[in-house]
Order: C-alpha cells, then sequence, then structure tokens
C-alpha cells in the first residue's frame, strides 16, 4: 500500500466511525406490532414531600368549612404557587394533619384512596353524612438530564405523563443520544428502581411502569462521539467540515 494513499484511508475510516446508522437515531421502528394495544394509566401513590390540595364538600357548604384550610371562593389562593404554600404537605413519616381530623396516612396510597379514606373519617366520626373530598397532588415534577435540547425540572399537571411526553417537554434528544438505553430512576416504597428503555422499540410503550411519575428522573446518556469528544462537537457537521478542510490542507500540499 502506498503511504500517500494511508491519509485517505484513515480520514475514512473516521467519517465511518463518526457516523450513526438510522436504527440508532430513529424512535419505535416496530411501533405497527403494537396498534391497538390496550394503554393502562397506573394511580400513582403519594410520596413524602409531596404537597395536596384537599378540598372537602357537603350539601351545606358552612358544615364543611371547618375541614377546608382555606375558601374555595378565595381569589386571593387561585395561582399555584399560593396553593402550594397553603397546601398539605406529606411529612418524611407520610402523614399529614387535617383540621379536626388531625393525623391521616397520606403516603403509599393513591390520591383516589386518600379521599375515600377521609369521607369514610368524616361519615364514620359522626361530622358530615355526605360529604364530597378532592385530593390533587400540586408539585408534580420530573428530571430530565443529559443529551436533551431542553434539560432540567419539568413540572406538570397531569398524576402522570408518558416517556414521550417527557421527552416532546425537554424539546426532543440530541443527535447524539445513545436511545437504545434511556434511564429511568424512580424512588419507590423506600427503594431506588433503574429502568432501562430501548427508545428504537415499541415494546415498552405496553408497560405502565415507563409512564413518568412524580420525582422521576430520566438520564440520557451520550454515544461514544460525544464522549470522546469531552462535549466540543455540539453538531455531526462539525464532524464533517473538520474531515472535508484536512483533506482539502492534504490535497494542497500534493
Amino acid at each position: 500500500m502506498k503511504k500517500s494513499h494511508l491519509p485517505i484511508i484513515l480520514l475514512f475510516l473516521l467519517l465511518l466511525q463518526s457516523c450513526t446508522t438510522r436504527k440508532q437515531t430513529l424512535y419505535l421502528q416496530n411501533l405497527d406490532e403494537y396498534s391497538n394495544s390496550a394503554i393502562k394509566y397506573p394511580m400513582t401513590p403519594i410520596q413524602p414531600n409531596d404537597i395536596l390540595k384537599i378540598d372537602v364538600g357537603d350539601v351545606n357548604p358552612l358544615v364543611a368549612a371547618p375541614f377546608n384550610r382555606t375558601s374555595a371562593n378565595n381569589n386571593a389562593d387561585s395561582s399555584v404557587e399560593m396553593m402550594k404554600l397553603k397546601g398539605y404537605l406529606v411529612t418524611p413519616e407520610g402523614t399529614i394533619t387535617m383540621p379536626v381530623l388531625n393525623e391521616i396516612k397520606a403516603a403509599g396510597i393513591t390520591p383516589s384512596q386518600l379521599e375515600n379514606n377521609i369521607k369514610d373519617r368524616l361519615v364514620s366520626e359522626g361530622y358530615l353524612v355526605s360529604p364530597t373530598v378532592s385530593v390533587r397532588v400540586l408539585n408534580n415534577k420530573f428530571t430530565i438530564l443529559g443529551e436533551v435540547k431542553s434539560p432540567g425540572v419539568i413540572n406538570f399537571s397531569e398524576e402522570s405523563v408518558s416517556l414521550l411526553d417527557a421527552i416532546g417537554l425537554a424539546g426532543d434528544l440530541t443527535y447524539f443520544a445513545v436511545r437504545k438505553d434511556v434511564k429511568l430512576i424512580r424512588e419507590l416504597d423506600g427503594k431506588r428502581i433503574v429502568y432501562h428503555i430501548d427508545l428504537t422499540s415499541a415494546s415498552w410503550m405496553s408497560d405502565p411502569n415507563y409512564r413518568i411519575r412524580q420525582n422521576d428522573v430520566i438520564v440520557v446518556s451520550p454515544n461514544k462521539v460525544k464522549a470522546n469528544s469531552g462535549g466540543l462537537i455540539k453538531d455531526p457537521l462539525q464532524l464533517f467540515s473538520v474531515a472535508a478542510s484536512l483533506l482539502t490542507i492534504f490535497l494542497l500540499l500534493r
């Protein structure tokens, strides 16, 4: 092999290594296989440090008033931040303290289960005959880090959102993201669980565990090109630009 051909061969190998294949970048490549599959919406249990908005109602509002911290008609309490300040903070022991009813266990059960528990106490202890109770988590959020366009902490008002929703809220994955191994970190029942998700396949969509819940963390790792560059390469076109410049210089020198 002639020495004059060696730089061209090395340049070709560099470009070949830097390229990301189509199968590594496309989402849900077998999506048609999961068409018409059932969708499950799991109920997210309440966790310590959650902030709850609890409204107790009755046919006679005056009778239910002692069980509410603030009036539902108070416009000053309408903003989310004000509601958080006046909400019920779940303690590390998993309890909240309501007017009249005092301490109630909240962590580890869903909002609908807490609603039923409060209603049962109001009736069984003789406070109300036919109460209505509404429980809602005010500080739902998840964290997404790594190879996304807008990493950070993102708030959401739903009980849970899909993983694709979460990625969309972060502006989508970057070109350098490893789509075959996205990590979902969740704290559940005092334990930390790590899920590994392959976004190039649609198989994970049928698993309700992959819906994003309160306090979840999503980590998207960079591929080898980005990792080996130490973050200096922000755009894949830079690789081709540098390679083209080196090839031009080589040809001019010859």
